[in-house]
């Protein structure tokens, strides 16, 4: 079953033979991720290392990723090696990337124009070769952007790229993480690249602001707002080509959003921007910070590596990334540690959650009773039939989705 899944796997071949995994850096969107050494050629690799049985649920999003990733041929993107099956661990071989994610660079403190300027030129070289190969990556972000010690950029976390072909020219699946992403994707509207390019937009405010717009409220308040507010602005004292490039990229109408080819000719990029090495300065910097004790108190799980092959140990939120088998994760809304409470209240279960984003969206907040009696009807609901709760709320999502985006007060009666 799982050779079916998984058909580019190597099913007799045993991957510690080929590879010697050495100290974790990390984890990716479906497993820990581990330094390793290729046995013959002796090249240091990342090995991403899933177990099937437990990640069951996300075996279709695996195979995207594997498939999406052995398609690819481009130095802008992350470089797939191939993927060994042991037992029920799944080791997918790929390219060390020992500088970290764009997130990690962030962390030490604001970046100028000129490093901003320089990785945007580079996710933009890579979205524009996806692009032309007439995929959509659906979920660029800081975190999802690694570069090497050298100061390359690559795509990486391909695991809800979607493929358009000739007879299927738009895509409507809901996937992406909700702050950046684009109205038309929330909005479950026919959409294509172009949606990218909104999300570029929001990750050039996180790596100017060190944080996307709205990040303070709830995901499923987010996904509200998105479509009905007027585009996010680049706000404080950065320059009118920065600006620029942001508000170009943040246009509702996707049609009239520039392409990534088009962008790599704006003069924000052209003029602002420099070689890749020059990044080296920001790796530098990361690593500095951490050395004098900085990002110990709690790890994340959103991005692959660290910048210098630790487990990554910032204490911030994780924006989860919604996949098309589950809205379990924007359920369960941002992840914290005990040692840091920051922005909104984090809701224990998938019930409270909800009930979290009734109150916002419904109810008066002079009406606690009817939350706390609807709450304990969730919970009678969930003892007689486990796993109801998960598909009224998803079944609620969609239908609130759907009616409010259409301009509507109320849901429907059907």
């Amino acid at each position: 079953m799982l050779s079916l899944l998984l058909p580019d796997q190597n099913t007799r071949l045993d991957p510690e033979e080929y590879f010697t995994k050495q100290e974790r850096i990390g984890k990716g969107s479906f497993g820990e991720v581990y330094k390793g050494i290729n046995n013959r050629t002796k090249e240091v690799v990342a090995i991403k290392i899933i177990d099937l049985e437990e990640a069951e649920d996300e075996i279709e999003d695996i195979q995207q990723e594997i498939t999406v990733l052995s398609q690819c041929d481009s130095p802008f993107v992350t470089k797939y090696y191939g993927s060994y099956l042991k037992g029920t661990k799944l080791w997918i071989i790929m390219e060390y990337l020992g500088g970290g994610s764009a997130l990690d660079l962030l962390r030490p403190g604001p970046l100028e124009e000129t490093y901003i300027a320089t990785i945007l030129r580079e996710i933009l070289k890579g979205l524009e070769y996806l692009h032309s190969e007439r995929k959509i990556h659906r979920d660029i972000k800081a975190a999802n952007v690694l570069l090497s010690e050298q100061g390359d950029v690559k795509l990486a976390d391909f695991g809800v790229a979607g493929q358009l072909t000739d007879t299927q020219i738009k895509r409507n699946t809901f996937v992406g993480t909700p702050f950046w992403m684009a109205p038309e994707v929330i909005k479950q509207s026919a959409y294509d690249f172009k949606a990218d390019i909104w999300s570029l937009g929001i990750t050039a405010i996180e790596l100017a602001k060190g944080e996307p717009p709205n990040s303070d409220l709830h995901p499923m308040r987010v996904l509200f707002l998105i479509p009905k507010n007027t585009p996010p602005t680049l706000e404080g004292p950065y320059s009118k080509p920065f600006k620029e490039f942001v508000e170009a990229c943040l246009n509702k109408d996707p049609r009239f959003r520039p392409t990534a080819k088009e962008l790599l000719k704006h003069k924000f990029i052209t003029r602002y921007t420099k070689k890749t090495a020059y990044l080296t300065e920001l790796i530098d910097r990361y690593r500095r910070w951490k050395s004098e004790g900085h990002g110990e108190e709690s790890s994340s799980d959103d991005s692959d590596m660290d910048a210098d092959g630790d487990v990554d140990t910032c204490p911030m939120w994780t924006f989860p990334t919604v996949r098309p088998t589950s809205l379990n994760k924007l359920q369960k809304g941002y992840t914290h540690t005990d040692s840091e409470v920051r922005h909104t209240k984090h809701a224990d279960t998938e019930t409270n959650v909800f009930m979290y984003f009734l109150s916002y969206t419904f109810f008066s907040p002079h009406l606690p009773r009817a939350i706390e009696e609807l709450e304990n009807a969730f919970n009678l609901a969930e003892e007689s039939c486990p796993g109801i709760s998960d598909r009224l709320v998803t079944h609620m999502m969609e239908r609130v989705c759907r009616f409010s985006l259409n301009g509507n007060t109320t849901p429907s009666s059907r």
